[in-house]
């Protein structure tokens, strides 16, 4: 690698080829270990059907090298324990469309991670170009463990149990293991023959098979049942459910201390911001399901919007569908996402990915600074270092929402107040204008580097 390339550090686990950087282009190199493999998946066909469907990163060669992809580059990248319930079944399912596209066309998918799948536009997108092996007759599927660490598991634990299991996938960047999610799933799931089969015996086979020693007969696999396999679990994922739960979000709908018009003047402020900014890039933190994500999204080139609420977040993704330049992620600043895998850094932190030219904290601080136990100076850089403007809301002690925080601890928190926080901002920021709101008792504060 020259010294103008950057190498990617989560791309290095695979000898068929690696992703870097040079002079802002994301690249893919492809190596002498995986030269006859993609040569075979160009020649099959392969690759035009997945590029024609976009269900592949598009890429082009770059002029004399035809072991050097030029890659599209994806407007933001998220993580799978970032993401929402259908999100994550999306990502499984457009992984089986492809294993099931490359059996077709005599290729097979040698890995098959979670984080090979980006979003964009509201959909998924395959983004591993060297995922793909021939196919050997009667070999079975070497990444079927991988695929239900990553994705089935994660999935029914969500739906049986909790949707923020979800976040299991940080202690482990290959997938959840067997024995431990089937120990958390419910006992009524050994009377699910799809369960007992991909998840409870699955995990007692590895665990027997890890203590065999001597040598042992290859398994075997032919095509057909290989079909059967892919289609199966097609089938049962596809039929998974978002579970009927009532979050933290869902309750506090309808729940707001706004009259209508300080409702109104709260939207057409943040309209107002918004257009006058054209932001590239406008960053959200909490918020929630999105009804100001929306009104962002019709002026911004690129929306992030991030909360702590499972349940907000898969409205959030429902809603990109419409709004495709909206990024939703699963993310509780109280505890963020950091970098992980080797070195940490394989995967960004959620600061590293979290930045733009706006940012937006509609009823937000207040929770940080009472709940979180966040102090005025911390709340302020947090917005400083995500973007040079913000439109910050302050909901003073008075206001119902606030007075149920510090319910049992009335005296808590004696610098919540106008004046201390906009003393504070500026510290941080050039110029802050309130905005009052009428009918409410709440402010925006615009503020500007």
């Amino acid at each position: 690698m020259s010294e103008t390339e950057l190498a990617i550090p989560g791309s290095f686990r695979d000898p068929s080829g690696f992703v870097f950087q040079k002079s802002g282009q994301f690249c893919r190199r492809i190596l002498p270990a995986g030269k006859k493999d993609f040569s075979f998946f160009l020649g099959s066909g392969l690759c035009r059907r997945l590029l024609d469907s976009g269900k592949i990163v598009p890429f082009t060669f770059a002029d004399g090298d035809k072991n050097t992809l030029l890659l599209e580059k994806l407007p933001f990248i998220s993580y799978p324990y970032e993401w929402s319930f259908s999100q994550l079944k999306e990502a499984a399912l457009l992984t089986l469309e492809i294993m099931e596209e490359s059996l077709e066309c005599g290729m097979i998918l040698k890995d098959a991670s979670a984080f090979n799948v980006a979003f964009r536009a509201g959909k998924a997108v395959f983004m591993d170009h060297t995922s793909f092996t021939l196919y050997e007759e009667n070999r079975p599927w070497c990444a079927y463990g991988q695929f239900i660490r990553h994705f089935l598991l994660p999935l029914l634990l969500m739906e049986k149990k909790d949707l923020l299991l979800l976040e299991l996938l940080k202690n482990d960047l290959d997938g959840i293991p067997l024995e431990l999610g089937g120990k958390l799933l419910p006992y009524r799931s050994y009377l699910d023959v799809d369960i007992l089969l991909h998840v409870h015996c699955h995990a007692l086979f590895e665990k027997r098979f890890s203590r065999r020693k001597g040598e042992f007969a290859e398994p075997q696999m032919p095509l057909k049942r290989l079909k059967h396999l892919v289609g199966a679990l097609q089938s049962y994922i596809r039929a998974m459910k978002f579970p009927r739960v009532r979050t933290l979000w869902g309750g506090y709908q309808g729940s707001c201390s706004y009259t209508p018009e300080s409702l109104e003047a709260k939207k057409s402020l943040v309209e107002d911001f918004c257009r006058r900014g054209a932001f590239s890039t406008l960053c959200e933190p909490g918020s929630g399901g999105g009804e100001f994500t929306q009104i962002a999204a019709r002026y911004a080139s690129k929306v992030i919007a991030a909360d702590s609420d499972p349940q907000a977040v898969e409205h959030l993704f429902q809603l990109s569908r419409k709004f495709t330049n909206i990024y939703g992620m699963l993310l509780d600043l109280n505890n963020p996402t950091p970098a992980l895998g080797v070195f940490n850094r394989e995967r960004s932190s959620f600061f590293e990915r979290f930045r733009g030219e706006g940012v937006l904290g509609l009823a937000l601080i207040h929770h940080l600074r009472i709940t979180g136990n966040w102090t005025l100076e911390q709340i302020a850089a947090f917005f400083d270092m995500t973007a040079p403007k913000a439109l910050v809301e302050f909901v003073p002690r008075d206001d119902p929402q606030t007075q149920q925080l510090l319910r049992g601890r009335e005296g808590y928190c004696p610098d919540w107040e106008l004046g201390q926080l906009t003393e504070t901002f500026l510290r941080f920021y050039k110029k802050c204008r309130h905005h009052f709101l009428p009918g409410s008792k709440r402010v925006l504060l615009e503020l500007e580097k």
